[in-house]
């Protein structure tokens, strides 16, 4: 390829980098890849195994020197490979009920209550897929996106996990519950421990953001609190640490049944 990598770019890309980030934004999400860039100091292997598989998938590759993939991801382990990728498209709330209700059985979707750091955002994506939770809710306003950070947090899972974009937190909740979804929050104040709650099959994990937590409004539609105990005097978990215990207790709980 001959393209010029500075001027191959276009407005609203966003970079991916890694090799394992990369490999999944190739394979789950190809129509959003619109250029690969490798360094020409990384392993043959790993460039051949990249390139086959951007030709099988028609996207557009190109080698370049260490120093272009350095000026775009400064200061960051990008292993010498960057996917630009347009924005990842947030799933319609409608068309995920859809999906919901063809997949059936047991579900669990994760409502990230404004939380703002992409890191702990892309590790609630991990930990949402490892545990087989059915999708990630995230509002639109106040509220870290699907960026680069987080996919590389999440180790590709946002690529792997319908990421639904919400206007309302509110007003979301209460769909899920018209859907027969119960709704439980987790708040460090709650009297409730998590692991003495019942566990419905069909819930809404909401964790709220790093300094405030779960917002009143939410805290109040949601049907049940709960709280992690802790010994250790810092006070709280952040976001994804939280998140990442509720989800695990989910998962036990029905697997028990």
């Amino acid at each position: 390829m001959t393209t010029n990598p500075e001027d191959s770019g276009k407005i609203g890309e966003d970079l991916v980098f890694g090799k394992n980030a990369v490999k999944a934004a190739l394979e789950a999400l190809p129509e959003r890849c619109s250029m690969i860039l490798l360094s020409d100091k990384i392993p043959a292997n790993e460039r051949d195994e990249l390139i086959g598989i951007c030709k099988r998938s028609g996207i557009r590759w190109q080698l370049v020197k260490a120093a272009v993939i350095e000026r775009l991801c400064p200061g960051v382990r990008h292993q010498g490979i960057v996917a630009k990728v347009f924005p990842v498209v947030l799933t319609d709330l409608e068309d995920f009920f859809e999906g919901l209700a063809a997949a059936g059985g047991p579900a669990l979707i994760i409502l990230a209550d404004h939380v703002q750091d992409p890191q702990n955002l892309g590790a609630l994506a991990r930990s949402s897929e490892v545990f087989g939770a059915a999708g990630v809710v995230i509002p639109k306003r106040r509220s870290a996106l699907p960026t680069s950070t987080v996919m590389r947090t999440s180790a590709g899972a946002m690529a792997r996990i319908p990421v639904v974009g919400v206007v309302n937190v509110v007003r979301t909740l209460g769909e899920f519950k018209k859907k027969g979804f119960w709704i439980m929050g987790l708040d460090h104040h709650a009297e409730t421990i998590l692991w003495e709650c019942e566990m419905p099959e069909k819930a809404v994990l909401v964790v709220g953001s790093e300094d405030r937590g779960i917002t009143r409004l939410a805290r109040e539609n949601c049907d049940f609190l709960a709280r992690i105990p802790m010994r250790g005097r810092t006070g709280s978990l952040n976001a994804a640490t939280a998140g990442a215990i509720g989800m695990y207790e989910w998962f036990r709980s029905l697997s028990k049944g």
